[in-house]
């Protein structure tokens, strides 16, 4: 059934190429001083359907940024933009085909960007602001963030693997193009590229979280292509050092005799495990049995302290901000100046990422929360969104932080370190440190060279 589609996915770009080569032959007709040939009826009709699929899959992408796969019906996305039941079918075989398509098509438009940002920049900083701009252009189609791609099939999953994978080895040329020339600073090219990849993906999903609409999104490239430019730091010399390492903030385990002692173990160890697989392969790439096997326990001891997935994601959630605030909490108090206190929090939590205990990141699928719930995550983003703008304004007060829109910026470090399980394997683990420094000296410097 998905090679049917995807065979109908292939084929349904023919049309569309024929309908091209029509227009492209009445111009030339036209030029000559010919009346032009009126398009025929199954020229037309060629075009109507790949402008209602295109209508289609902007829906979908929206719909799947917004509420995830799991909480996004196809009828209902297919209501929204007047396709009926029947004619549904004829662009799609099911759900999962639709995600395929959604992100191939993610892929195409971030592969479009990457081609016109090279025509674009004279350099390689150049052409990462190119690209940055282009894929935060507010009147860019609706691109689906590739934050599930666990949940497809095998055979649709490599596809989207492998696009993806050429994407960002073109961002990552652009910046050894750019080291090479002597026009970007020395740094991890790779490591670098990611976390661009990721900043961008969290800019897209943030009006879902925060509200914040196209407006700030266009002010959030501008910071950003500030960022990479120049970088946080008022001093081109400017070192921050964490000095603390999250593996010593893990809490006691307390007596393991205790039964509550033993049973809150138990949870941290469940809702730790269960967060990394779901920042690995999204929500909708994981199933209970999936947390189960990598606890070693079977399904229904997970009932014994969570009656749901929903259940459990939501204490995920309710975990992961009390680690962030803590995170905030210690950069308040070991940093000396504004910018230190930013740089310490950011390397936290790209820390906590890497090698533990894995707060879980919030991507895809804020709609699908329940509201009350949702409210109350929301006011705990703002408040930490506010405590991050607060330092970098402490910091342009201090000296050590340049002038720059802060309050646009605090939001960039969390799509840095909430993308890392997304590419980063488990075997880079003893890479931590390295991997938070490089990620702080982004944005401490940039990436241009002085």
């Amino acid at each position: 059934m998905r090679e049917a589609g995807k065979r109908r996915a292939r084929g349904r770009g023919r049309p569309a190429a024929a309908a091209a080569r029509t227009r492209g032959r009445a111009a030339g007709h036209a030029a000559a001083g010919d009346a032009a040939p009126r398009p025929s009826r199954s020229v037309l009709a060629a075009a109507r359907r790949n402008t209602q699929r295109e209508a289609l899959l902007d829906e979908a992408a929206a719909q799947f940024n917004a509420r995830g796969i799991s909480g996004t019906s196809i009828n209902d996305v297919a209501r929204r933009i007047g396709l009926t039941r029947a004619a549904l079918y004829y662009y799609v075989d099911d759900r999962d085909d639709l995600v395929f398509q959604c992100y191939e098509r993610a892929c195409q438009l971030t592969a479009d960007d990457l081609r016109r940002a090279d025509e674009d920049g004279a350099d390689g900083p150049a052409k990462v602001e190119a690209y940055v701009r282009r894929a935060l252009d507010p009147e860019r189609p609706v691109s689906a963030v590739l934050s599930e791609i666990a949940h497809l099939a095998a055979p649709m999953r490599a596809v989207v693997d492998k696009a993806s994978e050429r994407n960002v080895a073109a961002l990552e040329a652009f910046i050894r193009s750019g080291i090479e020339a002597g026009t970007v600073r020395a740094c991890d090219a790779h490591v670098i590229a990611q976390s661009i990849m990721g900043i961008l993906n969290w800019v897209v999903l943030t009006p879902a979280w925060l509200g914040n609409g196209g407006a700030f999104q266009a002010r959030i490239a501008d910071a950003l292509v500030d960022l990479f430019e120049t970088g946080y730091a008022a001093r081109r010399d400017a070192v921050v050092r964490c000095p603390v390492d999250v593996a010593t903030l893990a809490d006691a385990p307390g007596n393991l005799f205790d039964r509550e002692s033993a049973a809150a173990l138990k949870t941290e160890q469940l809702l730790a495990t269960a967060s990394r697989l779901f920042n690995q392969r999204g929500v909708d790439g994981v199933s209970l049995d999936d947390i189960a096997d990598a606890l070693g326990a079977t399904k229904g001891a997970l009932y014994h302290y969570f009656a749901d997935k929903r259940e459990l994601i939501l204490s995920c959630y309710e975990r992961s901000y009390r680690l962030y605030e803590r995170f905030s909490d210690i950069a308040a108090e070991t940093g000396r100046t504004g910018l230190e206190r930013g740089m310490i929090g950011l390397h936290l939590n790209v820390q906590a990422q890497i090698g533990g205990p894995w707060p879980f990141a919030p991507l895809i699928g804020a709609e699908s929360i329940a509201p009350r719930a949702r409210k109350d995550l929301v006011r705990r983003m703002e408040r930490l969104w506010q405590r991050f703008s607060q330092f970098g304004r402490d910091g342009i007060a201090d000296g050590s932080n340049r002038g720059c829109d802060i309050e646009a910026l605090a939001l960039a470090g969390a799509g840095a370190f909430g993308w890392i399980p997304k590419w980063l394997p488990e075997s880079e683990t003893a890479r931590k440190w390295e991997i938070a420094d490089e990620i702080v000296r982004l944005f401490l410097h940039g990436l241009r060279r002085r």
